[in-house]
């Protein structure tokens, strides 16, 4: 009974081991996407690193490979998004959403981002769609290392 104990913890050691090492030393993965705003061009962010962390922000940088920057970029601090919607209005960016987009250190950014943050229990996607914000989609088929 001990050894048939052993060998099933030593494959579970193992397993655990391999799903890790998929994660490791490739560095994070990056996906953007355009949105233009009256005649300014700003870019939707995501950036997964390891198994934990799946950031997003919202950056005046189109370079796929620069991550968020907290002077220059609105970003979600946190590990996960949540669902992002967002609606362009002349020259303004109105984004709805689970959290909060953290705005930029330096105070300016390319364009004026009106947030309206709803807490998950109170958040109604369709409700949304029909005040004519669209989701953000990011999958993770479309995630791509810099190095690419």
């Amino acid at each position: 009974m001990r050894f048939t104990n052993l060998v099933l913890l030593t494959i579970a050691v193992l397993m655990q081991q391999s799903c890790y090492l998929d994660f490791e030393d490739r560095g994070p993965r990056y996906d953007i996407r355009q949105i233009s705003v009256g005649q300014t061009s700003v870019y939707f962010k995501r950036e997964i690193r390891g198994r934990n962390y799946d950031g997003l922000s919202i950056s005046g940088d189109g370079d796929f490979c620069n991550g968020p920057s907290p002077r220059t970029d609105f970003f979600v601090d946190g590990m996960w998004p949540g669902q992002v919607f967002y609606k362009v209005d002349g020259d303004e960016l109105h984004i709805y959403s689970q959290s909060k987009f953290t705005p930029p250190q330096s105070g300016s950014f390319p364009v004026k981002v009106v947030q309206k943050q709803v807490e998950p229990a109170r958040y109604d996607p369709e409700s949304i769609k029909k005040l004519g914000y669209t989701e953000l989609i990011f999958t993770n088929e479309s995630l791509k290392y810099c190095s690419e």
